[in-house]
């Protein structure tokens, strides 16, 4: 239904906050229980930050794996995005969306697949456009309206309007604050507030905040986010976002300023990148020796990405890189950058024996892949943390309602995608997917006329 055309004078029975992966998914399946679905997107475009991501669907293969991934994630959600996996795929299919074939090696143990995210959202928005209710873009100031039992409806602006609009229930899925300065670094800290956003900027905790306005309380895992490292000091935009993302950094070896380690590379660089934050002047050094060049840092980062010299790349786009015959000159150039030149040098003689299954104390755990440092021509990179998504948000259930301090449903109030928190902490297990699997269960939890007594109701606090 065309913007002008949406009637907003009856109730509807659910109203979407954010036109995300989240909101659409909630939409989408509001759509097909044949609810009357109002959708409220900020922007003049849908998709979020999943727009701008590959299209990557994935999470752990199975429960076992998940767990050992994320050990301190919430074991109800954790469940509930490895089994609804399926079913995700299942609803991109239905849309006559591309989903290419499964791979199982997803980060080395994920089971994931490739799909055309700018279709699905073109077609789920068009959906919900033509069905009684409808989609409108550049909706500004938004407010819940709460009656005695809950909240009830919303008031927004609209072309130049103010609305008010009845709804059974609301789903929050604005996307996170990783655009916020003041909720990053509140939360976060670490001198967030200005860490570079490789996601949506315009995502910056409505959500969260119109949840806290009515009483809803914080997820655990607050100071927790996913991202990935990229050069420095090149500028973060979204033609950098994935062109330029150092997937391969697990496979070398990360120091600080002050010439030490300070993670376990093999860990992943989404993890990397949470511990750069923390480090002198929020830069590390990635460095790393022609077999790792050869074998990961020009390999396709999963089946349809981009082959790419990214050392090559950051270098003719101003970032601080170095190429050198052998370690000893490597350390000579990374020391003008700032780093301690004694400490580097100690660091990756230690590191180098310890790999040879030498007794040598660490300042952080030999990785599970120790990368060689023996083969020339040696490189450099200064790296920078980036955020996509926070990891904590509003608390939730596994029905995707939004709890208050006493973890009580706060009735017709529902939170999805980086809205709603708790989920992950250190490592990370998909994103697409928990928008997807929790807009549905949203959508279900506040449409469908059944008792939904099943665990997914529990939350771990």
């Amino acid at each position: 239904m065309d913007e002008e055309m949406t009637d907003v004078s009856q109730p509807f029975d659910l109203i979407v906050v954010g036109a995300g992966a989240a909101g659409l998914a909630a939409a989408n399946r509001a759509v097909d229980l044949g609810g009357r679905v109002l959708l409220l997107e900020k922007g003049s475009r849908v998709g979020g930050s999943a727009a701008l991501s590959a299209g990557i669907l994935w999470t752990a293969p199975d429960l076992e794996v998940g767990r050992r991934i994320q050990p301190d994630g919430d074991p109800v959600l954790t469940r509930l995005v490895v089994e609804g996996y399926e079913q995700a795929v299942a609803d991109v299919r239905a849309a006559r969306v591309t989903v290419s074939p499964e791979w199982l090696d997803h980060l080395g143990w994920g089971r994931a697949c490739k799909i055309d995210i700018g279709d699905l959202f073109a077609r789920w928005s068009a959906k919900v456009g033509e069905t009684s209710g409808g989609l409108l873009r550049d909706v500004s100031d938004v407010e819940l309206i709460c009656d005695q039992t809950g909240v009830s409806g919303v008031r927004f602006r609209h072309a130049g309007e103010t609305r008010t609009v009845a709804g059974r229930a609301v789903v929050l899925a604005t996307g996170g604050f990783q655009g916020d300065p003041e909720l990053k670094q509140r939360f976060i800290g670490g001198g967030a507030d200005d860490i570079a956003v490789r996601s949506n900027p315009r995502s910056v905790g409505d959500g969260f905040r119109l949840g806290s306005a009515v009483g809803a309380a914080a997820s655990r895992h607050l100071s927790g986010f996913y991202g990935h490292t990229l050069p420095s000091p090149v500028p973060v935009t979204p033609e950098v976002f994935l062109r330029l993302t150092l997937y391969f950094s697990a496979y070398g070896v990360i120091v600080n300023r002050l010439g030490r380690r300070f993670t376990d590379e093999s860990l992943g660089d989404e993890v990397s990148n949470q511990f750069v934050l923390r480090q002198p002047g929020k830069r590390a050094v990635l460095i790393w020796d022609d077999e790792v060049h050869q074998q990961r840092a020009l390999a396709v980062p999963y089946p349809s990405g981009m082959a790419l010299d990214r050392h090559a790349e950051a270098t003719k786009l101003g970032a601080r890189a170095a190429q050198t015959d052998t370690l000893d000159e490597l350390v000579q150039v990374v020391a003008r950058w700032g780093v301690d030149k004694t400490a580097l040098q100690s660091t990756l003689a230690d590191y180098q024996r310890a790999s040879a299954g030498e007794a040598v104390a660490l300042d952080a755990p030999l990785p599970e892949r120790p990368s060689p440092l023996r083969t020339g021509p040696f490189r450099a990179l200064e790296i920078q943390p980036c955020i996509t998504i926070p990891f904590g948000g509003l608390r939730v259930n596994g029905d995707s309602q939004v709890l208050n301090r006493d973890n009580e449903p706060i009735r017709g109030l529902f939170a999805a995608g980086a809205d709603a928190g708790g989920a992950q902490d250190l490592r990370y297990i998909g994103g697409l997917v928990f928008a997807f699997v929790f807009g549905r269960r949203a959508a279900d939890a506040a449409l469908l006329p059944v008792d939904r007594t099943d665990a997914g109701h529990l939350v771990s606090v």
